[in-house]
């Protein structure tokens, strides 16, 4: 095995124990240039092993056997956390207010709080959701069906879409998997992300639900940029440096 064979196999090893990773971080690592780890990745995506997006890394999900994200399990990961997040969300939600969620296990737990005693309406895509609002005898439903994803308990189709761009909404509350200063917000499935990108579009006040844990990770799947939201409501944990970007971008945040 010649020198530049056994480096690919390195870098290989390092993207799949890491499953994401800057090529800055593998360039320290192997102690070589970026420009060549550049080359070696380059080489590796064609062979369908990694993706680089904007300078990070991902593991191949088709080319090794990592696991399925799944919402129930995603769910019970900080859930109090997650809690006190959906409680404090529920409670901005006005009479009269038309109000978009969007997928997600913190977004979930903002229905589980959801007020009964005011008139809103709601448009959600996600079967968990509609579970928590249908009984509730003040809400007006819109719900976007299509095709079932069973691992995020979500239904995608054109016709949501065009559903979601009829709607206009005074909030929307929004969920993500990563949150990264310079790549955005991200999440883990591309079916996702046009029905995301559509609920930002179709809203007055755009909302972001995340626990501490999301920041500083990167997914697959761009969202948008971190300064397309007016308020992030996350918990107490999240580092200094975080809350000075937040500010820096000019963005509201809650801690709770």
């Amino acid at each position: 095995m010649d020198k530049k064979q056994k480096r690919r196999n390195e870098l290989l090893n390092l993207v799949n124990s890491k499953e994401r990773i800057s090529i800055r971080e593998l360039s320290g690592i192997c102690k070589v240039s970026e420009l060549t780890i550049r080359r070696d990745i380059q080489e590796l995506e064609q062979q369908g092993f990694v993706q680089n997006i904007r300078g990070i890394v991902f593991a191949n999900a088709t080319k090794k056997e990592n696991k399925i994200y799944n919402l129930n399990d995603a769910s019970a990961e900080n859930y109090s956390t997650k809690d006190k997040i959906g409680l404090y969300a529920a409670g901005l939600i006005e009479d009269g207010d038309i109000v978009i969620i969007d997928n997600g296990t913190t977004t979930e737990r903002l229905a589980a709080h959801f007020p009964e005693d005011i008139n809103v309406t709601v448009l959600c895509y996600n079967i968990n959701i509609l579970n928590h609002l249908y009984g509730k005898p003040n809400i007006s439903l819109i719900f976007g069906g299509g095709y079932f994803h069973p691992q995020t308990l979500m239904f995608e189709s054109r016709e949501s879409l065009e559903l979601i761009r009829r709607t206009r909404a005074r909030k929307v509350f929004v969920s993500a998997a990563g949150i990264h200063d310079s790549l955005g917000a991200t999440c883990t499935s591309t079916y996702e992300v046009e029905s995301k990108r559509e609920i930002l579009k179709a809203s007055m006040e755009k909302i972001l639900l995340v626990d501490s844990s999301k920041f500083g990770q990167v997914y697959e799947n761009f969202i948008c940029e971190i300064t397309a939201f007016d308020l992030i409501i996350t918990d107490k944990n999240l580092s200094d440096e975080w809350i000075r970007i937040i500010e820096n971008a000019g963005i509201r945040y809650t801690l709770v």
